[in-house]
């Protein structure tokens, strides 16, 4: 609806002041941005001035404030409204509009003191009953009903909109991001499960506590464990002590090894990290939950991300795409052996978290093979054909176990996993992947360092979905597009963090971006010194991200921060990549 038929408005908003009565027949919708360009402030109640389209503005923009947004509404509805539902979050731009004259009459809404609203929306997302973001597109239509007693009085909203809406910048300033940590399968890595919750009234810490105890978010329920038992609960409110320690005061946890009472630790003092300075006094029934450690402070646990993240010691590869050989990101030297010396002609790559392995992709004369082997000694070919395969992945190892699992898609349909063998060969399997074929053709995927989520490119467009491990099998389930109608042209992505990936695009002004792994924030690193097109990225924990352009590599360590020339830029068809 066009911005530029808005003088209609008036007309409209001096009939409703009047009297309903003489509502024109036809008007042009109010494109509103910032939730209705004036939003009450936290304790402003709803002009009684307000004409219809008004007050459902202010409505909308008062969302965030539960207590205020009753305000707008008749005492009925605000006895039925369910204020703390998960609010679907729509686009700060968004439309309201007298109902057509035709389907009043329809409706028989020719009463002076009733009026419907019709109140068009863009979708963002929507928080879960779990608390987690889903994305969601496209326009919605809502039709508002709104009445007052007699001429004199208040226009108060009847049947506000299902469910409750709030704009973009409004969830922003009313809910804040937390990481929820559960643990992998076999208890190795923990791993964060972002949620949203209100930022006040007080008492976010035992919000996200509860959060904690009702477990993981819908799309890892099956991909994730947590220590805590099902059924458990608070025995009090998570509040602050007399002495400033957060207590967090658990019952029902059943019979507990030493061990699991470490993991629950760990669970609970991670969890509320980002939301209170205060030391956390852990109990169960009043009791030490583990004896001799009352109260905790973040370093006190051990670091349960350590296996998800590269030796540090090592810098890094690429892969020289002109010659076919993999070089070192240190000093540009060829690694040992085949991967470097020529005798394969690499395409992609990818080194163990331990470094002590790579993975090739190799052209062959009918396409293209994986070989997977000790750096520096005869990589062993996989039994896998295909015309295409897509750079290797590998699945994290342990202080006791090297790596022995890599990733790669098929002829950009079929994803495989390549596991070692009790006799060191390698065997592909194909993972239960066909979730991902309605996403159309996938050029690059990725699995997140901690195993529990891959990250792909399809049709241009990034892919976020989880890994769910059986005995026997690997399923791919929940994925979803990030950012759909804004992030296109996607020819690389990466793990950032356990929870953040980075894409390279062809976009021009956002050639580079970071998105959470929900797909709720997307922020774009600065374009300064790249030029198109970006043909390759690499990411990891506590590195700068790598990209590579017309030029060669460039190096970031954050969205603001100007590109710097990596050391080896001199190779413009250069594809970076970090262990993992």
């Amino acid at each position: 609806m066009s911005r530029t038929r808005l003088a209609g408005l008036a007309l409209v908003v001096a009939a409703l002041l009047a009297g309903c009565a003489n509502i024109p027949e036809q008007s042009s919708p109010q494109a509103v941005p910032n939730g209705g360009g004036n939003p009450p402030g936290p304790n402003t109640s709803p002009d009684d001035d307000a004409d219809p389209l008004t007050l459902v503005r202010g409505f909308v923009g008062a969302a965030g404030n539960p207590e205020v947004a009753k305000g707008y509404l008749t005492p009925e509805a605000r006895e039925a409204w369910q204020a703390d539902a998960p609010p679907t979050i729509i686009d700060e731009t968004f439309v309201t509009a007298p109902l057509p004259i035709q389907d009043r009459r329809a409706q028989g809404q020719e009463q002076p003191n009733e009026f419907t609203v019709v109140l068009t929306v863009t979708k963002v997302g929507r928080l879960g009953s779990d608390r987690a973001f889903v994305p969601a597109f496209g326009s919605e239509e809502y039709r508002v009903q709104v009445r007052r007693d007699n001429a004199s009085a208040p226009w108060r909203i009847q049947t506000p909109p299902e469910p409750v809406l709030i704009s973009l910048p409004d969830f922003t300033a009313s809910y804040q991001q937390v990481r929820v940590y559960f643990f992998d399968p076999e208890f190795r890595v923990i791993v964060p499960d972002l949620r949203y919750v209100l930022a006040q009234p007080g008492g976010v810490p035992d919000r996200v506590v509860r959060l904690l105890l009702d477990g993981p978010s819908d799309t890892l329920v099956n991909a994730v464990k947590t220590a805590i038992e099902d059924g458990a609960e608070l025995r009090t409110n998570a509040v602050a002590d007399t002495d400033g320690a957060l207590v967090v005061n658990l019952t029902k946890l059943g019979d507990l090894t030493p061990d699991e009472r470490d993991l629950i630790a760990a669970q609970i003092v991670l969890t509320l990290r980002d939301v209170t300075q205060s030391r956390i006094r852990l109990m169960v029934d009043g009791q030490a939950l583990v004896p001799g450690h009352g109260d905790w402070r973040p370093s006190d646990v051990p670091s349960y991300d350590a296996v998800a993240k590269p030796n540090a010691d090592l810098p890094g590869m690429f892969t020289n795409t002109a010659t076919g050989r993999v070089h070192s990101l240190r000093n540009g030297d060829p690694v040992a052996g085949p991967a470097g010396n020529g005798d394969l002609r690499v395409t992609s790559a990818a080194q163990s978290f331990d470094g002590s392995s790579i993975a090739v992709v190799h052209e062959v004369p009918t396409g293209a093979r994986l070989r997977i082997g000790p750096i520096g000694q005869p990589l062993a070919e996989v039994d896998l054909e295909a015309s295409t395969l897509t750079r290797p992945t590998w699945l994290f190892g342990t202080p006791t176990a090297a790596s022995n699992e890599v990733w790669t898609v098929q002829n950009g349909v079929d994803v495989f996993r390549v596991v070692r063998t009790g006799t060191g060969t390698w065997s592909p399997s194909k993972v239960n992947a066909g979730v991902l074929r309605e996403f159309g053709t996938i050029t690059d995927l990725r699995l997140s360092r901690d195993g529990v989520r891959m990250a792909a490119v399809a049709n241009g467009q990034v892919v976020v979905a989880t890994v769910v491990r059986a005995r026997d099998s690997v399923t791919i389930q929940s994925p979803r597009t990030l950012q759909g109608t804004r992030v296109k042209d996607v020819v690389g992505v990466d793990w950032r963090s356990q929870d953040t990936v980075v894409v390279a695009t062809a976009q021009t002004g956002q050639l580079v971006l970071n998105l959470s792994v929900d797909g709720f924030d997307v922020k774009p690193y600065t374009s300064q010194n790249l030029g198109t097109p970006v043909s390759a990225i690499a990411a990891a924990p506590d590195r700068d991200v790598v990209v590579t352009d017309r030029v060669g590599m460039w190096t970031s360590s954050d969205t603001n921060q100007v590109w710097q020339l990596q050391p080896q830029h001199q190779i413009p068809g250069a594809r970076p990549f970090y262990p993992g």
